[in-house]
């Protein structure tokens, strides 16, 4: 295949290494640069112009724009003459959030929604004006506030006077809230929709099932909320959002079936994004989705619906920062079986102290990266086996969009990681343009979900 050619022109800051970090970028790329001209711009200072003539083939030129427009020296981009594209905003630290003015009258004709997210050890949660974020806001919480507890139900306390002591801190009317939303948890599979939440749906959410996981106190929470104003209350894609193709579901064994579990609210939030973003309809496309965090879930998207995806809670696809994901079953038989563990030991291996977490030491990535810079090869091994097994199930999920796929989209934590999402791309990126969208959108997309329903854009599904 013939290498192209094109100019790129930077907008960059008049910082110390900058030339060197973008040249960096290029090369891991996989573009060479034939020819470069820089200087500074006399009509803006503190900025250089950086112009230079690429030639490559492996690798999108739009996918070596979005890398250098997240990097913190670069300002503009754009190639072949086009306008030159602003970097977006860098994201406002914890400490500048705490700083925020209290939140200002409820703008005429507006919808106020507040959205709530609850994690392993955090709560996330922030206030909406539309589409306008007025606070946002993550509590964390400690291993002993939490053992204190006794259970993930017996959290409800502790998150929601975290939630209610925030907002009250920020001068929030709870008068002027028009809904809740809160993370959906183990609760029946269902189909992608925003669900107004209702007695039977909280039953199930306190049932032993769903309270093995945090998410199962975002609607708890909502709805405790939203009673008390006598507003409605939803969650939107749920984690159980069941799409697949019923080829998908045989295992080989009668009586156990696939099932999902998975991050099914940033996957759609984030396929959808990016399908505007390339002047197309969700509905209309053919993407794989790879979710990159403590759990790692990879998802076919077959025109708006999930038709395949690793149950990542089961023990499914690629080992994670604390998951097992797939493993050989009859050594696992023997651990069972040896006397040397309970059931819950092994669960707890399974699910939250597998994986790198169990090779490193750490479920933290930039702590296993610090490892890899102070030359340790074996945590070398364990981040870059994790990312092949990542690959892998990329390439599995090619199969089921039978090789005409329009995107690999890699979002989650660890996507912010260069050297992780550069290990997936070189082994994918032949299959179709790769977009890295770190990071996750949750809190937004229950946002966007609710006011669909508060617009009448869509009716609120109800659950049975």
């Amino acid at each position: 295949m013939a290498a192209e050619q094109k100019t790129v022109v930077l907008e960059v800051y008049n910082k110390p290494g900058v030339l060197g970090r973008v040249s960096e970028q290029i090369r891991r790329e996989g573009w060479n640069i034939r020819h470069l001209v820089v200087g500074e711009d006399a009509d803006k200072p503190g900025l250089s112009r950086l112009e230079m003539e690429l030639e490559g083939h492996t690798t999108k030129l739009a996918l070596v724009l979005e890398r250098m427009l997240s990097m913190d020296c670069v300002c503009r981009a754009g190639f072949d003459g086009e306008a030159l594209v602003a970097a977006p905003a860098p994201p406002q630290t914890e400490a500048a959030a705490e700083a925020e003015n209290n939140i200002p009258e409820k703008a005429a004709g507006s919808y106020r929604v507040l959205v709530i997210n609850p994690g392993s050890t955090s709560t996330k949660f922030a206030v909406f004006d539309n589409e306008e974020c007025l606070f946002t806001k993550t509590v964390r919480h400690t291993g002993e506030e939490l053992a204190a507890c006794g259970s993930i139900l017996g959290q409800q306390e502790l998150r929601l006077q975290a939630i209610m002591t925030k907002l009250t801190a920020v001068e929030l009317i709870p008068e002027t809230l028009d809904a809740v939303a809160g993370r959906g948890g183990l609760v029946k599979p269902i189909d992608s929709g925003t669900y107004a939440i209702n007695e039977r749906m909280l039953a199930d959410l306190r049932s032993a099932s769903a309270t093995v996981h945090a998410s199962c106190l975002g609607a708890i929470l909502a709805h405790i909320i939203a009673a008390k104003l006598s507003i409605p209350a939803f969650v939107v894609d749920p984690i159980v959002v069941d799409e697949m193709e019923r080829t998908a579901k045989l295992t080989g064994m009668p009586g156990v079936e696939r099932i999902t579990t998975f991050h099914a609210l940033n996957h759609k939030a984030i396929a959808k994004r990016l399908a505007a973003q390339i002047g197309r309809s969700y509905e209309n496309c053919r993407f794989i989705v790879a979710h990159l965090g403590g759990g790692i879930t990879v998802g076919a998207h077959k025109y708006g619906r999930v038709v395949d995806v690793n149950d990542a809670l089961s023990g499914e696809g690629p080992f994670t920062p604390e998951r097992t994901g797939a493993i050989p079953l009859l050594p696992l038989v023997e651990m069972c079986f040896s006397g040397e563990y309970t059931k819950a030991e092994i669960l707890r291996i399974i699910t939250g102290e597998g994986g790198m977490k169990a090779y490193l030491g750490t479920n933290d990535l930039r702590t296993a990266q610090k490892m890899i810079n102070d030359g340790d090869a074996f945590a070398a091994l364990v981040v870059d086996s994790m990312a092949y097994q990542v690959a892998k199930e990329i390439g599995s999920m090619a199969a089921v969009l039978e090789g005409r796929v329009d995107a690999i989209l890699l979002t989650g934590g660890l996507a912010y990681s260069n050297r992780f999402t550069g290990q997936i791309k070189q082994r994918v990126d032949a299959m179709a343009p790769v977009y890295v969208l770190p990071g996750e959108d949750e809190l937004l997309a229950l946002l966007q979900g609710t006011l669909r329903v508060l617009r009448g854009e869509e009716e609120a599904a109800v659950y049975v």
